[in-house]
């Protein structure tokens, strides 16, 4: 940040590693202020709308949702497609979830767990998500909790469990939104990590057959593809 000479672009995109590890480091308002200022310098580039993301994502930690909400609403309609998608998938997962315990209890420890990913406390996290179904059985999160914790295991190198987690989620909600994701993330896993081309092909093949709409067709049809070697597709 000292170097003299270096350009504003290049010390935005310093501003926003610094204020990741700020994330990483348990002090989420220095970074929240550092994500300000490079989305203030640049409202209409790619590195603003990620600085715009992660600073709703500060208040979303925080509880803060009504103003996150907010941020995110903005970003939807960003031109970076990769950021309009988080976006619109957190500002959903708000959605439908927020407010509907009356003290927010359950959507608060969610956040929380979701901060202590980023930060890779994952036994922590679990603390959290393991409340929340004890305490609010019937919550909406479960579905969010099953895929947060898919997610850590992968992040851990535990496939076998990442697995079971994603079996779960669709053995209890096969028709919910995140349905076509944690088949494609079961593909994945089988593919690349466990090694089981059979296994990989059977859950990429639920997708087509299963999900003509998702955003994740047409992957899953190359790799279904790739997997079965040359042919007419699903023979």
């Amino acid at each position: 940040m000292d170097i003299p000479g270096i350009s504003m672009m290049q010390k935005s995109e310093v501003k926003m590693q610094l204020a990741d590890v700020h994330v990483l480091d348990g002090d989420i308002w220095e970074a929240a202020l550092l994500y300000s200022q490079v989305d203030k310098d640049y409202k209409f580039e790619a590195i603003g709308h990620e600085a715009k993301f992660k600073n709703a994502r500060i208040f979303y930690y925080d509880g803060e949702f009504d103003y996150a909400q907010s941020q995110l609403d903005v970003l939807k309609q960003a031109t970076t497609k990769l950021i309009a998608n988080d976006a619109l998938n957190l500002s959903l997962m708000i959605t439908d979830n927020y407010g509907l315990d009356s003290n927010y209890i359950a959507m608060n420890w969610f956040a929380r767990a979701d901060l202590l990913i980023e930060q890779h406390q994952y036994d922590r996290a679990f603390t959290y998500f393991d409340s929340i179904v004890e305490e609010y059985p019937a919550h909406s999160l479960g579905d969010e909790i099953l895929m947060k914790k898919a997610h850590a295991y992968q992040l851990r190198g535990e496939w076998n469990k990442a697995v079971e987690s994603l079996d779960e989620l669709m053995k209890y909600y096969p028709t919910d939104i995140l349905a076509d994701d944690a088949l494609f993330q079961l593909g994945e896993i089988y593919e690349n990590n466990l090694l089981n081309p059979d296994k990989a092909k059977e859950y990429y093949r639920r997708i087509l057959f299963d999900h003509k709409g998702s955003l994740y067709t047409t992957e899953a049809r190359k790799r279904f593809q790739k997997l079965r070697g040359e042919g007419t597709l699903l023979d």
